[in-house]
């Protein structure tokens, strides 16, 4: 397989992943919050997980802008940007926090799905055909503050754009 599709297949990867993530917003926060707050679950963590489908494919572009960006400089560097690399690696870690928030509300979450059959697999084995150079920890550790830090933005603009 090239590094060029190899590379490409990271937006592709996401893009699948949030499909259905937008697809299954509405429907899993209007049926898990009341679950939720019917639990005991604090108020302001619960209220900030509900979304819509809308507000969530807002978002989505706005990461969707940042993962292209990834992915295309993994195609321009034949896979050896540590930015690159450091998303390959930071998506995959997002792919296990879907896990870790599925046994934690113990049902599903939106993105599950893909996250485990696409997500974590599309990680591991771009990891292994890549054969990467150590990426420097303080790379990793960038590109992760700076995903969150993406992520919440993209999460609140959604909320301010469309209340």
């Amino acid at each position: 397989m090239s590094r060029r599709l190899v590379c490409s297949g990271l937006f592709v990867a996401w893009a699948v992943h949030d499909v259905e993530e937008v697809l299954t917003a509405s429907a899993w926060s209007a049926r898990t919050v009341p679950r939720l707050l019917a639990e005991g679950w604090p108020p302001a963590l619960v209220d900030g997980i509900g979304t819509t489908t809308p507000r969530f494919a807002l978002a989505a572009v706005v990461v969707g802008v940042a993962v292209l960006a990834a992915a295309v400089q993994g195609v321009r560097t034949d896979g050896h940007s540590a930015f690159f690399r450091a998303a390959v690696l930071v998506f995959g870690w997002h792919g296990v926090i879907h896990a870790g928030q599925a046994l934690l509300v113990r049902g599903y979450v939106p993105g599950l799905v893909t996250a485990i059959l696409l997500v974590i697999p599309y990680s591991i084995l771009t990891w292994r055909h890549l054969r990467p150079d150590l990426v420097p920890t303080r790379t990793v550790v960038i590109v992760a503050v700076a995903a969150v830090a993406l992520t919440v933005a993209a999460q609140t603009l959604s909320r301010v754009l469309l209340p």
